[in-house]
């Protein structure tokens, strides 16, 4: 029987959707390959899941195949038939162009698309846009498959920034009813469209409530002064998504400038401006910030000036005013409690207005900003008026405000996917439970750790990885250690044939069936120990750390990594009756033993360790919760079925917890 597997070509921000999703279910996630990072490829694992890149960044050797066609429509003319009008050679040489340039890539995604059908059974395709090459060809392809595609709206949809595009997504996922009005005015019916809210926003509305610890940390960070007015600018310019579209990066920096000139000039000394830059292929961050520096220095601001590209959602809560030009920083503003000033472009006049009159949101010419900002700054009740008609338009901009788009967004996923027979044989005890010999493909054999390897505190001769899997931790211990010996032992036989190509020496079998001395390793030799994932799979392993003791040396360490059950998905799981097992992650089918932290302490004191070291392994799809609850702790929380009291920060952090790294030596 197929797997079940899903196409994923969501932006950064959307992981917590997946993370959420994953949970329970043993998914093969295609994902296009520039889009892949380490922090994905750990969320998918972790999950239990399995992550493939589809290649949409190459032309699979597609060229030559579709040469033919090109010829035939560069003879018969067909371009011109594309674009009605389209008779100067300039255009047709453009429009040519673009197709030996994006003909053989899509071909080639096409072909990788219907060998995985073929492998696998795709449930749904997630997209966050189908206007550009690459979304629009998933979505086609899934379409013509019959694979629902649901596109997650990474905006309120404000201005008619793709004209003439036809949207070609099944469904839509919006972040409100604002959106709602956009798509339907593109024609979409009304019944391919689901408010859910913005997931990347589901932080925001708890920030306003620690304000004062955001702009003490940003202030640290960008040597800003904590009494001084912030005006946040965020830029939004030509990305080349379409031909209307001539915003210019340098006159946006100069308008941003002289604002803060002219306020300065006003009597406003301590006002101070954030320029929030965004960063696209065509522009690296180095020569935009030259760019900005450069244009500051010009109008005499550089000495009260600042350069940013990323956090904008914690520019927005740090800010006193933010100024942006039809551009999401403005909702993110009012959902911070910060005034929002939109400034007008000729794109944004001819593509369509971001915001009416009523939104809480000033609209003004460029020229207009310095006046309206020394207003905000001066005028009290003039700021209060514009907070108090931002806040009434809050749910306008983003459905519900209660930090829980991102559960109904995974709801609304699993409603549309396919549904597919249950898969006789495929059961996860079935598949999982023979370690000797099961798939060394999974991410615990393959993917090396080292966050781990920089636990380690000495600098060992002899090191042994216990569990070595396929040896990539022993690979990067070497790397990092030149002359020290790595030996591994390994149960699986498959991954320590893989493992022995790496590191000195591999032992197949279980560390308790070792004599380590009959192997070549004396008592007292051995300077590092690595457990990597692998405590909680042994039936004794109490007495594995005291045997363990006998063969350090003096300076020898021992760095483990540990799952921790006091997690709150798997606690929010067992409250609505789950104890899950899966391929891999916190209730991996091979775990036996389950330690939270109080735990994993006693077990180091009983077995005769000492603590040098402790670090947490964030859960990442807990991180907004963590985020939310950081400035009210201690709290209660909420999970699923029943209220967690008196929450402290320790506590919250344990609870947010995958695994649990300690560096231990014998006490």
């Amino acid at each position: 029987m197929k797997p079940t597997a899903l196409i994923y070509a969501l932006w950064e921000k959307n992981l917590p959707v997946l993370t959420q999703y994953l949970q329970g279910r043993n998914r093969v996630v295609f994902v296009p390959d520039y889009m892949i990072n380490d922090t994905l490829r750990q969320a998918v694992q972790e999950a239990g899941s399995e992550l493939i890149p589809l290649p949409l960044s190459a032309d699979l050797g597609m060229v030559e195949e579709i040469q033919p066609l090109l010829e035939r429509v560069e003879q018969n003319g067909f371009v011109c038939e594309l674009s009605p009008g389209a008779t100067d050679p300039r255009v047709k040489e453009a429009l040519l162009q673009a197709l030996r340039r994006d003909l053989p890539a899509v071909r080639g995604l096409f072909k990788v698309l219907d060998d995985i059908s073929a492998m696998c059974d795709i449930e749904i395709t997630l997209l966050n846009e189908d206007v550009l090459r690459d979304g629009k060809s998933l979505a086609l392809w899934s379409r013509r498959k019959k694979i629902p595609v649901l596109q997650v709206v990474h905006g309120t949809g404000m201005g008619r920034d793709y004209i003439g595009e036809e949207v070609v997504s099944d469904y839509l996922a919006l972040p409100s009813n604002r959106s709602v009005e956009y798509f339907l005015d593109l024609g979409v019916p009304a019944g391919n469209l689901f408010v859910v809210g913005e997931a990347g926003w589901d932080v925001i509305p708890a920030m306003s409530a620690k304000r004062d610890e955001i702009r003490a940390s940003v202030a640290a960070s960008f040597n800003l002064p904590l009494d001084g007015q912030w005006i946040v600018w965020g830029s939004t310019w030509n990305a080349g998504l379409s031909f209307l579209d001539d915003r210019d990066s340098l006159q946006q920096m100069m308008e941003a400038c002289l604002a803060i000139q002219q306020l300065r000039e006003g009597g406003f000394g301590n006002a101070w401006l954030v320029y929030k830059d965004r960063v696209t292929a065509m522009a690296g961050a180095d020569r935009l910030r030259e760019n900005f520096f450069a244009v500051a220095e010009k109008l005499g601001v550089g000495d009260c000036v600042r350069y940013a590209v990323s956090d904008s959602k914690y520019w927005a809560a740090a800010g006193d005013a933010v100024v942006s030009y039809d551009s999401n920083l403005s909702i993110e503003a009012v959902l911070a409690g910060t005034p929002a000033i939109n400034v007008l472009s000729d794109f944004g006049s001819v593509a369509g207005g971001s915001f009416g009159a009523n939104d809480g949101v000033l609209t003004l010419e460029a020229q207009d900003v310095a006046l309206a900002l020394a207003k905000l700054i001066a005028d009290a009740e003039f700021r209060k008026s514009l907070l108090e008609a931002a806040a009434a338009r809050r749910e306008f901009f983003n459905a519900g405000v209660d930090g829980k788009a991102t559960s109904r967004l995974v709801e609304l996923v699993d409603q549309l996917a396919l549904r597919f027979p249950e898969k006789q044989g495929q059961y996860v005890w079935q598949e999982y439970l023979s370690v000797e010999s099961h798939d060394v493909t999974a991410g615990y054999h393959t993917t090396g750790r080292q966050d781990l390897i920089d636990m380690i505190a000495n600098r060992p001769k002899l090191m042994l990885d216990i569990g070595c899997a396929g040896g990539a931790n022993g690979a990067l211990a070497k790397l990092r250690f030149p002359d020290c010996q790595v030996w591994g032992i390994e149960t699986n036989k498959a991954a320590a044939e893989l493992a022995s190509r790496r590191l000195d020496k591999v032992l197949v079998g279980m560390f308790e069936d070792f004599d380590l001395e009959r192997e070549g390793i004396a008592k007292g030799s051995l300077d590092m120990a690595l457990l990597a994932d692998v405590l909680e799979h042994m039936y004794d392993p109490w007495r594995v750390m005291v045997k363990l003791r006998e063969y350090l040396s003096e300076k020898g360490q021992v760095v483990v990594s540990i799952p921790n059950v006091r997690n709150l998905v798997l606690i929010g799981e067992l409250m609505k009756g789950n104890w899950t097992y899966a391929r891999e992650g916190l209730l991996d089918i091979t775990h036996i033993r389950f330690f939270t932290e109080k735990e994993i302490q006693k077990f180091c004191r009983e077995t005769g360790y000492r603590v040098l070291a402790k670090k947490n392994a964030l859960d990442t799809r807990l991180l907004p919760l963590m985020e939310r609850a950081q400035g009210s702790l201690p709290c209660n929380i909420e999970v699923e079925k029943m209220v967690i009291k008196n929450v402290t920060h320790e506590e919250m952090q344990e609870m947010c917890t995958l695994q649990f790294y300690l560096l231990l030596e014998k006490a």
